[in-house]
């Protein structure tokens, strides 16, 4: 379904009252739900208590001042985690340096502009979310390795049975190790790096085993695939061709094939072997394609694809996923955001090798 954007939690910390009422009514008409702290005791006190979406910190405040509870919060909560503005005059240069280096994400000055307060608060806000659907796709990537260790020391102990399920566990195994390919791309953090990188030797060591499994067996498996295979359904030429640029400027080995409509691509589908599927919902026959590719899998008992569907701002969300999508995107698309939705969408095939192994 469409996600529903919270309403934001704003922390304004200013030690004069006049200040802080300026802002928590401007803020409060622009749909923010605002705190107040008149000190930086308070301030930090709150930020411990509730979970705040974006701080305006003044600088200059009796007792702890603002670079001090900057410095406070910035050894718990990364900039990530807890945008911080900060509120100084306009000739403290010097503090805004400090400020910045401290881990401050932005600053205004005073007095005040509520429209240049108001586009700052929502850039970081944006940024946030931005940042918040990367640590979900973290947590699912984590999820991801734990399935695939546990499927790695199952295969140690059950190499004969392999021998039988080589080529059925390859094609999840396929999806695995493009999902790292795409994160590997797009990842921007250490931890998440360690995460891929640990994923990649861990999906190599079981198609090693599997290898072996096969070997020993008599039988010849089918070599680990190099590329991601992505069915791409649009009705939209430009749409298709944004598609594979964006796919491809990320230096994503992936074989595209395109299709026109729906059954079209279901077609597709039935025929061929794909690690994903993009279909645009809003197709006259989007949904159709989408439920042909899920009832030709039931009738044939073949492997479930990964299908992620599009439609702009989310319009057909709740029906696309009615209909056997696995995610769903909102258009208009960024290649970041396109990217971390293949990648989530092709881990969705660790479930499917769990259950083999």
């Amino acid at each position: 379904m469409a996600k529903i954007e919270a309403t934001p939690r704003l922390l304004v910390v200013d030690d004069h009252p006049d200040n802080r009422t300026i802002l928590r009514r401007r803020f409060t008409r622009l749909g923010y739900e605002v705190m107040e702290a008149g000190d930086g005791a308070k301030a930090l006190a709150l930020i411990a208590a509730f979970p705040f979406d974006l701080v305006m910190l003044d600088i200059m405040m009796p007792g702890i001042d603002g670079l001090e509870v900057l410095r406070r919060v910035r050894e718990t909560r990364s900039q990530a985690e807890l945008p911080i503005i900060m509120v100084t005059g306009k000739s403290a240069s010097e503090d805004v340096v400090e400020a910045l280096n401290l881990g401050a994400n932005d600053y205004i000055t005073k007095p005040v502009d509520i429209e240049v307060a108001y586009a700052r608060a929502e850039m970081q806000l944006r940024r946030k979310r931005e940042d918040d659907g990367k640590s979900a796709a973290f947590r699912d990537l984590e999820q991801t390795l734990t399935k695939l260790q546990e499927a790695v020391t199952q295969a140690e102990n059950t190499s004969a049975l392999l021998a039988d399920l080589g080529a059925d566990v390859r094609a999840p195994m396929a999806g695995v190790l493009g999902a790292a390919t795409v994160l590997t791309r797009i990842c921007d953090t250490p931890d998440l790096k360690k995460v891929v990188a640990v994923i990649e030797a861990a999906a190599a060591s079981l198609d090693g085993l599997m290898s072996d499994a096969l070997e020993t067996g008599d039988r010849r498996g089918a070599p680990a695939k190099s590329k991601i295979r992505v069915l791409s359904a649009d009705d939209d030429a430009v749409s298709r061709h944004a598609m594979r640029e964006m796919l491809h400027a990320a230096e994503v080995e992936v074989e595209l094939v395109d299709a026109p409509g729906g059954l079209e691509a279901a077609a597709l589908a039935a025929g061929g072997i794909f690690d994903l599927v993009l279909m645009n919902v809003e197709m006259a026959d989007g949904l159709a394609g989408l439920r042909e590719v899920r009832r030709t899998e039931r009738e044939r008992g073949k492997r479930r694809t990964p299908i992620l569907a599009v439609s702009l701002e989310g319009s057909k969300a709740a029906k696309a996923l009615a209909a056997g999508a696995d995610l769903h995107m909102a258009r208009p698309i960024t290649a970041a955001g396109l990217l971390t939705a293949v990648a989530a969408a092709l881990s969705r095939e660790s479930e499917d090798l769990s259950a083999v192994a």
